[in-house]
Protein backbone atom coordinates (compact mmCIF):
# COMPACT_ATOMS: atom_id res chain seq x y z
CA UNK A 1 0.00 0.00 0.00
CA UNK A 2 2.93 2.09 1.21
CA UNK A 3 4.97 1.49 -2.12
CA UNK A 4 1.38 2.35 -4.60
CA UNK A 5 0.39 5.30 -2.81
CA UNK A 6 3.63 7.27 -2.21
CA UNK A 7 4.03 7.83 -5.90
CA UNK A 8 0.39 8.12 -6.04
CA UNK A 9 0.40 11.15 -3.86
CA UNK A 10 2.80 12.50 -5.84
CA UNK A 11 1.45 12.18 -8.98
CA UNK A 12 -1.84 13.94 -7.84
CA UNK A 13 -0.25 16.89 -6.20
CA UNK A 14 1.76 17.06 -9.16
CA UNK A 15 -2.02 17.28 -10.91
CA UNK A 16 -3.38 20.24 -8.46
CA UNK A 17 0.06 22.17 -9.41
CA UNK A 18 -0.66 22.57 -12.97
CA UNK A 19 -1.57 26.05 -14.29
CA UNK A 20 -4.81 27.06 -15.35
CA UNK A 21 -4.02 26.71 -19.35
CA UNK A 22 -3.19 22.84 -18.78
CA UNK A 23 -6.05 21.11 -21.11
CA UNK A 24 -8.77 20.76 -18.58
CA UNK A 25 -10.30 17.60 -19.50
CA UNK A 26 -7.13 16.21 -19.29
CA UNK A 27 -6.29 17.14 -15.85
CA UNK A 28 -10.15 15.78 -15.10
CA UNK A 29 -9.16 12.23 -16.75
CA UNK A 30 -5.78 11.69 -14.68
CA UNK A 31 -7.65 12.92 -11.95
CA UNK A 32 -10.29 10.43 -12.52
CA UNK A 33 -7.56 7.76 -13.15
CA UNK A 34 -5.59 8.41 -9.90
CA UNK A 35 -8.89 8.06 -7.77
CA UNK A 36 -9.74 4.51 -9.25
CA UNK A 37 -6.40 3.28 -8.62
CA UNK A 38 -6.62 4.83 -4.76
CA UNK A 39 -10.43 2.90 -4.73
CA UNK A 40 -8.53 -0.30 -5.80
CA UNK A 41 -5.69 0.06 -3.28
CA UNK A 42 -8.29 0.57 -0.35
CA UNK A 43 -10.04 -2.33 -1.74
CA UNK A 44 -7.45 -5.00 -1.91
CA UNK A 45 -6.56 -3.97 1.38
CA UNK A 46 -10.08 -4.80 2.37
CA UNK A 47 -10.02 -8.40 0.59
CA UNK A 48 -6.25 -8.77 1.78
CA UNK A 49 -7.41 -8.37 5.41
CA UNK A 50 -11.08 -9.61 5.17
CA UNK A 51 -10.39 -12.43 7.76
CA UNK A 52 -9.08 -9.79 10.73
CA UNK A 53 -12.60 -10.32 12.71
CA UNK A 54 -13.60 -7.81 15.11
CA UNK A 55 -15.28 -8.52 18.74
CA UNK A 56 -19.12 -8.85 17.64
CA UNK A 57 -21.34 -5.56 19.15
CA UNK A 58 -25.02 -5.66 18.60
CA UNK A 59 -25.96 -4.19 15.36
CA UNK A 60 -29.45 -2.44 14.60
CA UNK A 61 -29.71 -3.04 10.96
CA UNK A 62 -32.28 -0.96 9.91
CA UNK A 63 -30.17 1.92 11.01
CA UNK A 64 -26.80 0.52 9.69
CA UNK A 65 -29.01 0.30 6.16
CA UNK A 66 -30.14 3.73 6.88
CA UNK A 67 -26.65 5.35 7.00
CA UNK A 68 -25.30 3.31 4.47
CA UNK A 69 -28.08 3.88 1.72
CA UNK A 70 -27.30 7.86 2.68
CA UNK A 71 -24.01 7.96 1.96
CA UNK A 72 -24.80 6.44 -1.42
CA UNK A 73 -27.43 8.73 -2.16
CA UNK A 74 -24.85 11.95 -1.53
CA UNK A 75 -23.20 10.28 -4.75
CA UNK A 76 -26.72 10.56 -6.34
CA UNK A 77 -28.11 6.75 -6.30
CA UNK A 78 -31.62 6.38 -5.72
CA UNK A 79 -32.31 3.64 -3.01
CA UNK A 80 -35.55 2.57 -1.67
CA UNK A 81 -35.45 1.04 1.62
CA UNK A 82 -38.25 -1.33 3.19
CA UNK A 83 -38.80 -1.00 6.77
CA UNK A 84 -39.01 -3.74 9.02
CA UNK A 85 -41.08 -3.10 12.35
CA UNK A 86 -40.28 -3.47 15.41
CA UNK A 87 -36.82 -2.79 14.92
CA UNK A 88 -34.29 -5.91 14.23
CA UNK A 89 -30.94 -6.25 16.17
CA UNK A 90 -28.06 -8.61 15.09
CA UNK A 91 -24.68 -9.75 16.98
CA UNK A 92 -22.21 -9.75 14.46
CA UNK A 93 -18.56 -7.67 13.67
CA UNK A 94 -19.97 -4.49 12.57
CA UNK A 95 -16.95 -3.91 10.53
CA UNK A 96 -17.48 -6.90 8.23
CA UNK A 97 -21.03 -6.63 8.14
CA UNK A 98 -20.59 -3.21 7.21
CA UNK A 99 -18.59 -3.73 4.38
CA UNK A 100 -20.61 -6.45 2.96
CA UNK A 101 -23.83 -4.44 2.84
CA UNK A 102 -21.93 -1.32 1.44
CA UNK A 103 -20.36 -3.27 -1.38
CA UNK A 104 -23.34 -4.94 -2.36
CA UNK A 105 -25.31 -1.40 -2.82
CA UNK A 106 -22.47 0.45 -3.89
CA UNK A 107 -22.53 -2.82 -6.80
CA UNK A 108 -25.99 -2.39 -7.43
CA UNK A 109 -25.78 1.97 -8.06
CA UNK A 110 -22.66 1.34 -10.20
CA UNK A 111 -24.58 -1.61 -12.47
CA UNK A 112 -28.20 -0.74 -12.06
CA UNK A 113 -28.62 2.10 -14.99
CA UNK A 114 -29.40 4.51 -12.72
CA UNK A 115 -32.93 2.82 -11.20
CA UNK A 116 -33.86 2.64 -8.06
CA UNK A 117 -32.41 0.45 -5.33
CA UNK A 118 -34.68 -1.23 -3.60
CA UNK A 119 -33.56 -2.84 -0.41
CA UNK A 120 -35.54 -4.74 1.65
CA UNK A 121 -34.95 -6.10 5.46
CA UNK A 122 -37.13 -9.47 6.87
CA UNK A 123 -36.40 -10.07 10.05
CA UNK A 124 -38.22 -13.17 12.30
CA UNK A 125 -37.79 -15.74 13.97
CA UNK A 126 -37.50 -17.94 11.28
CA UNK A 127 -35.29 -15.98 9.31
CA UNK A 128 -32.98 -12.83 8.98
CA UNK A 129 -32.43 -11.84 5.37
CA UNK A 130 -31.52 -8.93 3.60
CA UNK A 131 -31.97 -8.00 -0.43
CA UNK A 132 -30.11 -5.60 -2.47
CA UNK A 133 -32.53 -5.52 -5.56
CA UNK A 134 -31.31 -3.32 -8.59
CA UNK A 135 -32.81 -3.27 -12.30
CA UNK A 136 -29.31 -3.41 -13.95
CA UNK A 137 -28.52 -5.63 -17.21
CA UNK A 138 -27.98 -8.75 -14.56
CA UNK A 139 -26.03 -11.84 -14.27
CA UNK A 140 -25.59 -14.99 -16.49
CA UNK A 141 -26.86 -18.00 -14.21
CA UNK A 142 -23.31 -19.70 -15.62
CA UNK A 143 -21.42 -16.94 -13.83
CA UNK A 144 -23.03 -16.37 -11.23
CA UNK A 145 -19.76 -18.51 -9.01
CA UNK A 146 -17.10 -16.53 -10.91
CA UNK A 147 -18.42 -13.17 -10.09
CA UNK A 148 -17.04 -13.69 -6.15
CA UNK A 149 -13.59 -14.20 -7.83
CA UNK A 150 -11.31 -11.49 -7.21
CA UNK A 151 -11.30 -9.16 -10.14
CA UNK A 152 -13.43 -10.57 -12.03
CA UNK A 153 -15.54 -8.54 -14.56
CA UNK A 154 -18.09 -9.11 -16.70
CA UNK A 155 -17.86 -7.99 -20.17
CA UNK A 156 -19.42 -5.73 -21.88
CA UNK A 157 -22.31 -4.59 -19.79
CA UNK A 158 -19.87 -3.95 -16.48
CA UNK A 159 -17.65 -1.93 -18.52
CA UNK A 160 -14.57 0.02 -17.07
CA UNK A 161 -16.88 3.23 -17.45
CA UNK A 162 -18.53 2.05 -14.44
CA UNK A 163 -15.47 2.20 -12.00
CA UNK A 164 -15.72 -1.19 -10.79
CA UNK A 165 -12.38 -2.27 -9.40
CA UNK A 166 -14.05 -7.01 -9.67
CA UNK A 167 -13.48 -6.98 -5.89
CA UNK A 168 -16.79 -5.70 -4.44
CA UNK A 169 -18.39 -8.82 -4.57
CA UNK A 170 -15.02 -10.77 -3.89
CA UNK A 171 -14.76 -8.89 -0.54
CA UNK A 172 -18.67 -9.47 0.42
CA UNK A 173 -18.62 -13.18 -0.28
CA UNK A 174 -15.07 -13.68 1.56
CA UNK A 175 -16.56 -11.40 4.65
CA UNK A 176 -19.82 -13.80 4.13
CA UNK A 177 -18.02 -17.19 4.24
CA UNK A 178 -15.67 -16.39 6.92
CA UNK A 179 -19.00 -15.40 9.43
CA UNK A 180 -21.17 -17.61 8.20
CA UNK A 181 -23.48 -15.97 6.63
CA UNK A 182 -25.15 -16.77 3.18
CA UNK A 183 -24.61 -14.48 0.30
CA UNK A 184 -26.44 -15.37 -2.78
CA UNK A 185 -26.77 -13.45 -6.49
CA UNK A 186 -30.58 -14.41 -8.00
CA UNK A 187 -32.30 -13.17 -11.24
CA UNK A 188 -34.58 -10.52 -10.62
CA UNK A 189 -38.20 -10.66 -11.96
CA UNK A 190 -38.09 -8.40 -14.49
CA UNK A 191 -34.95 -8.28 -14.71
CA UNK A 192 -31.62 -7.07 -12.41
CA UNK A 193 -30.06 -8.82 -9.88
CA UNK A 194 -30.99 -9.64 -6.40
CA UNK A 195 -28.13 -9.81 -3.94
CA UNK A 196 -29.30 -11.61 -1.04
CA UNK A 197 -27.48 -11.76 2.61
CA UNK A 198 -28.65 -14.13 4.79
CA UNK A 199 -27.78 -14.14 8.40
CA UNK A 200 -28.62 -17.03 11.49
CA UNK A 201 -30.81 -16.28 13.23
CA UNK A 202 -28.84 -17.85 16.79
CA UNK A 203 -27.60 -14.29 16.92
CA UNK A 204 -30.66 -11.91 16.81
CA UNK A 205 -31.40 -10.03 19.82
CA UNK A 206 -34.28 -7.62 20.23
CA UNK A 207 -33.73 -4.49 21.22
CA UNK A 208 -33.60 -3.29 25.10
CA UNK A 209 -36.63 -1.02 25.65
Amino acid sequence: SHDVRTPLTRLSIAVEMLDEDSRPELVAGIRRDLELINDLVSQFLQFSRGNENQVPVQVDLWRLLESLAHDLERDGANILLHRHDPPCVFFADPVALQRVLANLLKNAAQYGKGKPIDVQLNCSAEAVTIEVSDRGPGIPAEQVAEVFRPFHRLEPARHRKTGGSGLGLAIAHQLAVSHDWILELLPREGGGTVARLGLPTTCRFALSA
